[in-house]
This record gives structure tokens, C-alpha cells and sequence, in this order.
């Protein structure tokens, strides 16, 4: 990246932190009870950084087993959707309904079933990361060149050989595209699902804020998952950089 270029990266995004920042303390000077203080937001988290880490653990961990299991599953059903064209009737509308069915709706419904436990909220965080996953790995998986896929069929190649050899590499930038839409999606679904049924997690921690009125308690939790969202997405990219380099 060029200096200009890499400076403008830079400078760009801090002058708007900046401004957001000074906007924010306007605010928590003139209306405390909206916001807290960006001082007293710090103090928080400063003062007890494991009781944050502690409960961050608990929102990660259910998003991660959440985000593989969803993801896993998308990617075996867009295989078969793709292979076997008439099962995409059958699994679209049903894909679809799951995608527009409330999270918050459906968490009650998981905790009696599963109990109070990791499972209810590792199935909310692998819904929402299913969705976006499998969209995108049937548009990759169908973005094969007709000439390449007519190459490997006029030398007799499988199916098998075609998915591993053509399919899979055309389609990486599409999955990781797709995780990057699924590991938010599955961080939003864990933290919303503790919201009720458990006393751990980033998202029980606000509600316990939002209870107290504790808003510095409740921006720290908030920018602790916003970060950490960020960090994985982050991550997300720089696989997709360290596996594809063409």
C-alpha cells in the first residue's frame, strides 16, 4: 500500500473517532443519564477486566461452536442443492423461514427444550451464521467457468474430482465472504440469546446493567462485543489472505 493511500487509511478513520468522541462527551457532560462518561466508561472496565473477559469467554465460545456448526451445515446443504437441483425446493423455504424467525422468539422455546445450558445459545449463534453462509456457498459453487467444467467432464473427471478440483477453489472467495456475514451473525445470536435464561455472558451483562441502570457497565459490555466482532472479522480476512493468493 502506498504511503498516501496508507496515511489516508489511517487518518481518515481517527479524525472520525475523534469527532464521535468529542460528540460523545458533549453529550454525557449535558445528559448523564443518556450517556456515561468515556472516563468513567474506562474506570469500569479498568477496575475489574476479568469479570468482562470472564463473561466475554462465555459469549465466544457459544458464537465459534455456533458459527462452525452453521457453517458446516450450510456448506452441506449448498453441496447437495447444487449437485441435486431439485432439492432446492425443498430446502430454500425452509431456510428462509428460519432466517426471518425472531431470535428472541425462538431462545425461550431452546431453553426449555435444552435447559441452562450452552445449547440453546449455540443453536441461536449457528442459525444466524447458517443463512448467510449458505447463500453465499451456492453462488460460489454455481460460479465455476462453463469451458473449465466442460474441460473436466470431457476427461471423464467425477463428481468428486470436479467439487475438490474446480468447485471448492472457485467458490473460496465467496464462503469467505460468507463467514464474514456468518461470524457477526453468530456473535449478534449469542448475545442476544443470553439476554434471558442464563446469568454469564456479554449479552446477560447488559441486561443486568440495563436492570442496575448501570450505564458505564452497560457501554463497557456493549464496546467489548463490538470489538470483538470486529477482531474476528478481522481474522476471517486474513485467512481468506493467507489461503487464497491468486
Amino acid at each position: 500500500m502506498k504511503p498516501k493511500n496508507l496515511a489516508i487509511t489511517i487518518i481518515a478513520p481517527l479524525i472520525v473517532f475523534v469527532i464521535l468522541g468529542l460528540c460523545w462527551q458533549w453529550v454525557a457532560l449535558n445528559l448523564k443519564s443518556i450517556l456515561p462518561p468515556l472516563g468513567d466508561v474506562a474506570n469500569e472496565f479498568l477496575s475489574r477486566p476479568d469479570f468482562y473477559f470472564n463473561n466475554l469467554w462465555v459469549t465466544i465460545y457459544a458464537a465459534l461452536v455456533g458459527f462452525a456448526i452453521g457453517c458446516a451445515v450450510a456448506i452441506f446443504l449448498a453441496i447437495l442443492i447444487v449437485h441435486f437441483a431439485f432439492l432446492r425446493a425443498a430446502i430454500l423455504p425452509v431456510a428462509l423461514m428460519l432466517n426471518v424467525t425472531p431470535i428472541v422468539a425462538i431462545s425461550p422455546a431452546l431453553i426449555v427444550a435444552f435447559g441452562f445450558n450452552a445449547i440453546p445459545h449455540i443453536i441461536v449463534a449457528g442459525l444466524g451464521a447458517f443463512f448467510p453462509m449458505m447463500i453465499n456457498a451456492i453462488t460460489g459453487l454455481r460460479s465455476v467457468d462453463d469451458q473449465a467444467l466442460e474441460v473436466f467432464r470431457s476427461m471423464s473427471a467425477s463428481r468428486t474430482d470436479i467439487f475438490l478440483r474446480l468447485r471448492l477453489p472457485t467458490s473460496l472467495p465467496h464462503l469467505f465472504s460468507g463467514a464474514r456475514l456468518s461470524i457477526t451473525a453468530a456473535m449478534v445470536g449469542s448475545i442476544v440469546s443470553e439476554f434471558m435464561g442464563t446469568s454469564k455472558g456479554i449479552g446477560a451483562t447488559i441486561v443486568m446493567a440495563t436492570t442496575y441502570l448501570n450505564l458505564s457497565q452497560m457501554w463497557v459490555a456493549i464496546f467489548v462485543s463490538v470489538i470483538t466482532s470486529l477482531l474476528l472479522i478481522f481474522l476471517v480476512g486474513l485467512a481468506e489472505r493467507l489461503t487464497i493468493r491468486w
